[in-house]
C-alpha cells in the first residue's frame, strides 16, 4: 500500500459549515495506521512555507493574536492533537472560517476549515500577495494544492520541533510535517510525550535527515517501509538481513537507519537511501556525530544490532525504516581488451571483483550514478532502461544490444534529457579491438570513438 498524503483543501467553506459535527474528533480523516509502505519527501512544512520567515533560525510560525472574519480580535492557540482552539471553539468549527492569523514576522494569513473534527482539523491556508489578492500557501510549483494541518510551537531550520505556548505552525499536504501527522504520528503539545517524540523522529526519517541538522538527503516520492516503537505500525524485527548478493535485488527493501527524536542524528545508518546524496564523512552541525564503524570510532554496523521488542531500543531510537537501493554507482573495469562500466562491479575494501567465472577484471575508475528504482511522481518516459549485454569476450551496458550480444540482466535507468549536474552516458566503439564500452568517464580510453548518447547520469560520488 502506497499513500502520498494528499489533502482536501479545495472544499468550500459553506460545505464545511454544514458538515461540522462537534462530537467528531476528526481522527477519521487520518490515513489507516501505516502498513509500513509510504512515499516520503524533502519539504518540512511545505514548498512555500519552508522558504518563508525572517526570524533567524526559524521557519514561519503564528502568534496567538487573530481577528475573526467579522473583525473581532480573538486569541487562537494550538489545541488537542492537531487543531486550533479559541474559547469554546475547537478544530473544524466554522467559527474559524475567514479568520486572520498573525505570523510571527507580521504577515497575515487567512484560514478556512477544510475538514476534520475538534481534535484533528485541516485548514486552507492563504497569504495576501502584493497585489492584495489571497493566494493558497499550499500550492506547489507543479500546481498541486492541498490543505494544512496545525502543529504546536515552532520549527527551527535545523528541523528541531520546539514547544512554545504562544506559537503554532502549519504544515501543508505533501510536506513531511503533514505526512507524519496523517500517518498517525500526532505530536500534540507535550514535548515529553511519545507522540511528540515519534513525530519528530518521523520528520527526520521522512526527509532523510541523517545528521539531525535539517539537511535532507532524499528525493520526493521515494518509497520507504516504516517500523516503530510508538504503537502506530509494527515494531522492527530483531535482526535486519543485509545484502546477500551484488547488485542488490531491485525489488527488495533493506534496512536503512534507526531514527531518534530531538536534535540527534540517526542512531544507526547502514546505507544511504540515495547514494548520490551523501551527507559527508561526518555530520556538521549535529549534536552528536554519526559514527562510522569502519573508522574505528565506536560505531557498530546496523546489521550487527538487535532491536528487542517491545520497549525502547538500546540506542533510544523510536522509528526504523527500510528502502530500496534507489541508485547505484557504475564502476569502470578492464579485462584484457574488454572495458566495461557496470553496477555489477562492487568496489570497496577489500575489492570484490565483478562477473563471477568471467575472468579477472581490474578496477579502473568510478563512473556515474544509475537510477535503480523509480520513485512515485516521475514520468517513466523521462528514463531509458539499460541492461548489460555480452558475448564470450565483450560486455557493454546499453539500451539495446549490439549485433550478436545477449541480454545478461537489468542495470538501471538513465535520463533521456540532462538535468542540473548531469553528465552524458555515451556508447563508444573501438574499431581496433571490436570492444563496445558505455561510460560517463571523459575522455574515454584511447581508441574509443563515440557512437551515441544513451542518456544522462549524475556524476560519481
Amino acid at each position: 500500500m502506497v499513500m502520498a498524503g494528499c489533502g482536501a483543501g479545495d472544499r468550500e467553506a459553506g460545505q464545511t459549515a454544514s458538515l461540522y459535527d462537534p462530537s467528531d474528533d476528526g481522527h477519521g480523516e487520518l490515513e489507516e495506521p501505516v502498513a509500513g509502505m509510504e512515499t516520503q519527501g524533502q519539504d518540512l512544512l511545505g514548498e512555500t512555507l519552508d522558504q518563508m520567515g525572517v526570524d533567524p533560525g526559524y521557519h514561519v510560525n503564528m502568534t496567538t493574536d487573530a481577528v475573526t472574519a467579522d473583525g473581532r480580535p480573538v486569541t487562537v492557540e494550538f489545541g488537542g492533537s492537531a487543531a486550533l482552539r479559541s474559547g469554546t471553539h475547537r478544530g473544524a468549527d466554522p467559527f474559524f472560517n475567514g479568520m486572520l492569523l498573525t505570523g510571527a514576522q507580521g504577515a497575515r494569513f487567512r484560514i478556512t476549515v477544510a475538514r476534520g473534527g475538534y481534535d484533528v482539523a485541516f485548514y486552507k491556508l492563504e497569504l495576501r500577495t502584493a497585489s492584495g489578492a489571497w493566494a493558497d500557501v499550499c500550492t506547489t510549483s507543479s500546481g498541486a494544492t492541498g490543505d494544512a494541518i496545525p502543529l504546536a510551537g515552532r520549527w527551527q531550520r535545523s528541523g528541531l520541533h520546539e514547544y512554545a505556548a504562544d506559537r503554532f505552525s502549519f504544515a501543508c499536504a505533501g510536506a513531511t510535517g503533514y505526512k507524519c501527522s496523517v500517518w498517525s504520528y500526532l505530536a500534540g503539545s507535550d514535548p515529553a510525550s511519545l507522540g511528540w517524540r515519534a513525530h519528530q523522529a518521523c520528520t527526520r526519517m521522512t526527509r532523510g535527515d541523517y545528521c539531525g541538522n535539517g539537511r535532507t538527503h532524499t528525493r520526493d516520492g521515494t518509497l520507504i517501509k516504516i517500523y516503530d516503537f510508538a504503537g502506530v505500525t509494527s515494531p522492527p524485527p530483531l535482526h535486519f538481513d543485509g545484502v546477500q548478493a551484488w547488485p542488490p535485488d531491485v525489488d527488495r527493501l533493506f534496512f536503512e537507519a534507526a531514527w531518534n527524536d530531538g536534535a540527534r542524528p540517526a542512531s544507526c545508518l547502514t546505507r544511504l537511501r540515495w547514494q548520490s546524496l551523501p551527507p559527508g564523512p561526518a555530520c556538521p552541525g549535529a549534536v552528536d556525530e554519526l559514527p562510522d564503524p569502519r573508522a574505528g570510532t565506536g560505531g557498530r554496523f546496523c546489521e550487527d544490532l538487535e532491536w528487542p521488542a517491545p520497549g525502547p531500543s538500546p540506542t533510544g531510537a523510536l522509528l526504523f525504516n527500510e528502502s530500496r537501493y534507489s541508485d547505484l554507482e557504475l564502476h569502470l573495469w578492464r579485462s584484457g581488451n574488454d572495458w566495461v562500466s557496470t553496477v555489477r562491479g562492487l568496489y570497496d575494501q577489500p575489492i570484490r571483483e565483478p562477473f563471477p567465472n568471467a575472468g579477472v577484471y581490474t578496477h579502473v575508475a568510478q563512473d556515474g550514478m544509475l537510477v535503480r528504482s523509480q520513485r512515485a511522481g516521475v514520468d517513466p518516459d523521462d528514463f531509458v532502461e539499460v541492461h548489460v549485454y555480452g558475448t564470450a569476450t565483450d560486455k557493454v551496458v546499453a539500451a539495446s544490444p549490439p549485433p550478436g550480444f545477449e541480454d545478461q540482466g537489468f542495470e538501471g535507468f538513465v535520463r533521456r534529457t540532462p538535468t542540473p549536474n548531469a553528465i552524458a552516458f555515451t556508447l563508444y566503439y573501438n574499431a581496433a579491438t571490436g570492444d563496445y564500452l558505455s561510460t560517463a568517464v571523459h575522455p574515454p580510453p584511447p581508441g574509443y570513438a563515440p557512437q551515441a548518447t544513451i542518456g544522462y547520469v549524475l556524476p560519481p560520488r
